[in-house]
This record gives C-alpha cells, structure tokens and sequence, in this order.
C-alpha cells in the first residue's frame, strides 16, 4: 500500500544524521522505529509512518533498527523485496529480507544478538507492549515520547476531521450495548485502542484516514457504557451508551479521571446503577508500552489482565447482518473490477493509447461509479513486467499497455457499511498469450481452485489449506513469497484467518477471508488470483466446513490452458463460472 513520497533522499540523510546525533547524547547503540502510529495501526498516512523518514520506504509492512554505526536496517517480507531495492538507497538503507516464514520481529531480535546491541531506543508510544517486553529481555530499552523524537526529526502534522456515520442495525446486525454485554461482566472494563475494534463496538465509521472506515480514538467499555477519547468530532452520535469526550490522546489520564468521575458520581446523580471497576481488560499487541504506563498508574497493575487477541476474535465472527452488508460490497466492488477489465480490453483491441496510470484511475473511477465511498488500500494497477511486483505501487503514464500482456489488478473498496473489500484479477490485455504466461495463470487457478474448494473440520490449522493451495506451483519447482490469505472485516486486513506456511489460527464459521496464491518472475511479469472466502458448514459433508466466496467475476479464459487442468478442476471452474454468469460478470459466458 504505498504513498505519495515528500522527502528527498537528502532529506533522509540529514534526518539519519540528526537520529544519530540524539543516540549519542542519549549513549544508545541502536534505535527501533515502527511503521506504526500511536494505535499500532497498520494503515499509517505517511506523514505519520516515522519509519518513512530515514528509510524511503513507502510499503504499509517494515521495521527498522537505526544502529550507530553503519547504515539504517530495513526489515521487509517476500511481499515488498522488489519495491525496497526500488526505494531504498543502498548507500544509507541495509535491506533485509526475511525469508518467508520468518517474522520481521523475529529477524530484528537476530541482529540485536549478532551485532552485539546493548541501548536500544524505542518510540514509547509506538511500540506494543509484547515487544517491549522481548526487547527488554535481550537489550537495554529506553523509552522515548513523541515530543522528544519531534524535536529530532521534522515529523509533519496531520489532521483528521472526517463526519463520524452512525451506522443503523440492519448492516451491523447487533447494538453497541447488545456487544458490551456479550463482552463483559458487570465490574469488568476493556481498553481499547486497536481501531478496527473501535469502530466494531461502537458501530461507527469515519472514513478518517485513507484506505480506512476507521476513526482514530482510544476506548474503554464498560458493561454498560463505550467512553470514546477523540481529538476531534463532526457529526453526531445518537447511541446512548456512547459517550464522548474531546482532549488530546497524549493526555489519556485526564480522559480515565473523566470515565472513572462518570462512572462513580454521575451515575449515581443519574439515578442509573453503578458498579467500581474491578478488572480492566486490555491488549498486549494493540496497546503501545506508553499508555500501558498510564493504565497501571490509573487503576493500579493488580486488576489488568491481559487478552492478546483483544476483541478480534468477537468481529471475526460475522453475525448474518454482517455477512449480507459484505456480500452487497462485494457485489459492487465485482462489478467495478469487472467494468475495468472489460473497458481494458475494449481499448487495446480498438488500438487506444492507453497507458497503466489510465488503468489505474479509471480502476478507482468505476468503484466510485458503484458506490465506493473510500478505497480500502490503493489500487495495484501493473502492466507487465511490474505485474511481478507484489505489492506494485507506482503507476506510470510513461508505461502503455499494448497486446500481448499480463495485467495484474488488486483493487477493494468501502461501501456505506464500512467493510473491506479486496480482489485480485490477472487478465490478458488482448492479442495472444504465450505458452509461458498460460502455463503460470492456470497453475495459479489450479491453486485457487484447490483452495476454494477444500472441505475441513472446524479448527483446522490455516497452514493445510496453504499446503492445499501451493501443492499446483510446488509441482512445476515454483512458490510465492507470501501467504495465501488474510481476515477481512473492518479493515482489509484482519485478524482471526490466517493462511500460509506457518498458521496456527483454526478455521472457524462465519469468519471472512481471502484466497490468493500467486506466482512472481521477475523482468517477466506476475498473475495473483484472489478471491474472498466466508467459511460455512458444508451443506453435503456432517461436520465439516467448506468455503464460499464473496467474489463472483470470471476468470480470463484467454490465460487458461485447459490441458493443465484434470477433469474436477474443469468441473470446479464450470460451476464457478456459472455462478458468475448469473450476475453478468462470467468473460467465457458473455451475455
């Protein structure tokens, strides 16, 4: 997901120069900076990714450890080695690829032990607890606030003024009050700062930032009650168990002093029941190691108890309400990726000059055509030999697509319900494909296949449907370096699905997330199949769970050599394609 650069590689160097100046004076060896915010949210305006500023790096994935002596370390997965050699200046910037299966943390903590790093200096207020807590088991930590590290580096401002939505009933399926209760008992509360769970609980979306129906707060729930903490507020709230307060998120004790007045006085001037908090629930991945200081200052460590996996597990699970405000999303969402390849296609076989920043925009112009409010990341839009680039992110009014070529499109949006969409076609732009790009497309619809239509009992690791999934590439001596699928909810990554080599999270009804294998050659081009899965018991099969895909847009049979499938695979892509049929969006059953 890459953004609009705004530094010069002078710039970065000058701000590598300053950092260094500062580990000095403060006698540290090494300092880590995240691509995180203060929420720990994975979707940072770049203004705001302070990772951005002493590495170049635009990608939504990285980590970086800034040592004394020597160049900056980036840190990135098999999804961004392509864009990192493009962006990074190897005079300033070390990238370093994590093979795939290896954990951006997990290498980071490797080279504290191989260089021999003794001070390490962290962003206090963006960085989670749970690494804190490793760092400190291998090095001497020491925390910094936002103030101090702006007065090191130029940091730019940003502001959020978004209209807050309220969304109704029918596309959420459950009230604010209903979930509370579900969640906690009387006397328990929950601090919350992961902003996808934010907006899940108070059913309210903002559309705050780009690429996200978020809004960026920090919460604690009561049984009874959701405290809102926001810097800023348009529009209005009609819950009656929202309650919302403005101040600045550095100030989080004057927003607990202001719950804990309510909860304890004006309650009880209210005439409605009270109830002393007794145990505050919070987060080890989603609370930064700074506001973790506070809450224990605030209600005492004794009655925090930590529950890693916060409120993912209650919004991965889609109620019936959910599931049909998704599917209408993907509806249009099909429709828009549908109308882009069809309009490409059109215009290379008249001979239009057209070139891959066209595709790009008219991507986005058909979302906003049917409906689109936001985009839920930036459109992938690669024309050729960029195809291979995973997470392709500039482009080019200079590179025109002609016959012959492999388009890879990765697209999603967000509709009035706020969920996540997120597809992936590759199509041919016209003319004829070669043996070379029908042998790779139909290996990786052998995949998707494979994968879509796998049956499983519940619980089943996410690692055996991506065995399922890699078997069709391991056969011709080929892989990708990436997962084979990811939650989608709220944001267009989630949590509770996961899928690759090493998933441990179970499989489990009502959970929605993508499929998407994919093969990557370099100079050549690349094809990446996605479709989005929500997970049902088999209808056929007592006990066992299949897949059912969100996603209903026809694969491009100009791509297929049906001589590499065998006969159920002929069957699983007829029957695909007559689904897709029946909402006018099949390319070999055109109306």
């Amino acid at each position: 997901m890459s953004k609009e650069r705004f530094l010069t590689l002078e710039d970065i160097k000058q701000n590598i120069q300053k950092l260094k100046s500062f580990m000095r004076s403060n006698k540290l060896d090494s300092f880590y900076i995240s691509s995180s915010d203060i929420f720990l949210n994975e979707y940072v305006p770049l203004p705001d990714c302070h990772r951005y500023y002493v590495t170049n790096f635009t990608g939504s994935t990285a980590e970086v450890i800034v040592p004394l002596n020597g160049e900056v370390i980036l840190f990135v997965d098999g999804r961004y080695y392509e864009q990192a050699d493009i962006e990074a200046d190897p005079a300033i910037v070390e990238v370093y690829k994590c093979p795939y299966g290896m954990g951006l943390q997990t290498a980071m903590k490797e080279i504290i032990r191989e260089r021999g790093l003794k001070n390490l200096g962290v962003e206090g207020d963006r960085i989670d607890i749970s690494l804190f807590k490793e760092f400190s088991n291998l090095i001497n930590v020491k925390s910094f606030n936002n103030a101090e590290l702006t007065r090191v580096i130029d940091f730019k401002e940003i502001t959020f003024d978004k209209l807050i939505r309220e969304l109704p009933l029918d596309l959420v399926g459950e009230t604010t009050l209903a979930k509370c209760q579900r969640l906690l008992n009387p006397g328990e509360a929950f601090f919350i700062t992961a902003l996808d769970s934010i907006a899940w609980i108070t059913n309210l979306r903002r559309f705050e930032m780009p690429f996200q129906s978020t809004f960026r707060a920090k919460a604690l729930a009561t049984r009874d009650n959701v405290y809102l903490l926001l810097e800023n507020i348009e529009g209005v709230v009609q819950c009656l168990e929202i309650e919302i307060s403005v101040g600045k998120f550095s100030e989080l004790e004057n927003f607990l002093d202001l719950v804990t007045e309510y909860e304890t006085t004006w309650k009880k001037f209210l005439g409605a029941e009270t109830q002393k908090i007794e145990k505050v629930f919070y987060s080890d991945r989603s609370l930064n190691a700074a506001d973790f200081q506070k809450l224990k200052k605030h209600f005492g460590e004794d009655i925090l108890v930590n529950r890693s996996e916060g409120l993912v597990p209650l919004h991965a699970s889609k109620n019936p309400a959910e599931l049909k405000s998704m599917e209408n999303s993907f509806n249009r969402g099909d429709q828009a990726i549908f109308e882009t390849i069809t309009w490409i296609k059109e215009q290379v076989k008249n001979g239009v000059h057209l070139t891959e920043l066209d595709f790009f925009h008219k991507t986005n112009e058909f979302y906003k055509n049917n409906g689109a409010l936001e985009l839920s990341f930036k459109t992938i839009s690669a024309v050729g030999a960029n195809s291979s680039i995973i997470h392709f992110s500039n482009p080019s009014a200079d590179v025109v697509i002609k016959e012959d070529e492999l388009l890879l499109l990765d697209s999603g949006g967000y509709f009035e319900s706020g969920y996540a969409t997120d597809t992936t076609r590759t199509f041919l732009s016209g003319g004829s494909a070669s043996n070379r790009q029908k042998e790779i497309y139909t290996l990786v619809l052998k995949s998707i296949l494979h994968a879509q239509n796998a049956v499983f009992p519940e619980g089943t690791w996410g690692s055996v449907i991506d065995g399922v999934a890699r078997q069709p590439v391991f056969k011709h001596g080929l892989n990708y370096n990436h997962g084979t699928g990811h939650g989608v909810g709220i944001n267009v990554h989630e949590g509770g699905y996961r899928i690759s080599t090493t998933s441990t999270v179970p499989l489990k009804e009502n959970t929605v997330g993508s499929l998407e294998p994919g093969i990557y050659i370099p100079g050549f081009g690349g094809v990446r199949l996605e479709n989005i899965m929500a997970i049902e018991k088999d209808p056929a099969i007592n006990g066992m769970l299949h897949f059912r895909s969100l996603v209903l847009i026809g694969f491009d049979h100009d791509l297929i050599n049906e001589s590499m499938l065998s006969a159920e695979e002929i069957a699983w892509l007829e029957t695909y394609e007559r689904e897709c049929q029946a909402r006018g969006r099949s390319f070999k059953y055109r109306s």
